[in-house]
């Protein structure tokens, strides 16, 4: 059995200056959709899961947003919040952060519920440095919270021991549990592009599966495999629904 996880931003999105415009094409949502109904399915993303649900509009998926901290199951009522305690610290934080940027042109904010983005793709190239400063100055008020790095954002999180391998174990074992599975016979597929979906490439390649980065330019990674950019997304996931149902015609 193959088991499907996805990143959304740069993934099956492709990367914009207005993060609040970052939709997937219609012909992305069809493969999406397609492979679900044929393979179990998440979304792992630094997005808020309501945020990133909104985006992808399909109900037969698993979500885990805030990087793994919020995961919803397609078939659970509740979510699985392992940090819900933080929320108040990241309103605060994203409050915080939202008067110390606001003088900067093109800087913006996003609350994602158990983590803040830092936006600075459409800030000028003189002045990143002067936002990854403000940004560290006012996270000293927050001794509870770390600053990570992605492209062009800089990712405010708690410092919980908690990121999106610990998701992926944590939806294995609930597809496994639930469907009666045998752990050795389920390929785990990751694919993403970012620095925070190394740690769901460093978890699947010490359990038999792998990952596979979205770059065009080759970089140090726990990746097996890798596709350049949303478009070869699509047509891996298009090859391997084409795969799955040639496989059930036999």
């Amino acid at each position: 059995m193959i088991a499907l996880f996805l990143d959304y931003d740069g993934t099956l999105s492709p990367i914009v200056k207005i993060p609040e415009k970052a939709f997937m094409s219609e012909e992305m949502r069809d493969a999406v959709g397609e492979a679900a109904s044929l393979f179990p399915t998440s979304v792992v993303t630094g997005r808020s899961r309501d945020k990133v649900k909104d985006f992808i509009q399909l109900e037969n998926l698993h979500y885990a947003g805030s990087h793994g901290m919020d995961i919803k199951l397609s078939d659970e009522t509740e979510a699985f919040q392992p940090t819900s305690e933080y929320e108040p610290r990241i309103t605060e934080a994203t409050e915080r952060l939202e008067e110390a940027v606001q003088q900067i042109k093109g800087a913006t904010v996003e609350n994602n519920k158990y983590c803040v983005s830092v936006h600075y793709r459409n800030v000028q190239k003189k002045e990143r440095k002067l936002v990854k400063n403000i940004v560290n100055r006012t996270l000293t008020s927050f001794s509870d919270l770390k600053v990570t790095h992605g492209k062009k954002v800089l990712e405010v999180r708690p410092k919980a021991d908690f990121n999106k391998g610990h998701a992926v174990n944590y939806l294995l074992e609930y597809l496994v549990n639930k469907n009666n599975w045998d752990r050795s016979q389920v390929l785990a597929i990751y694919i993403g592009d970012d620095k925070t979906d190394e740690d769901a490439f460093k978890v699947l390649s010490g359990q038999g599966g792998f990952g596979i980065l979205v770059s065009k330019k080759r970089r140090k990674t726990d990746a097996s495999y890798s596709l350049k950019d949303p478009p070869q997304v699509k047509e891996f996931l298009q090859k391997l629904v084409s795969w799955k149902s040639g496989e059930a015609q036999v």
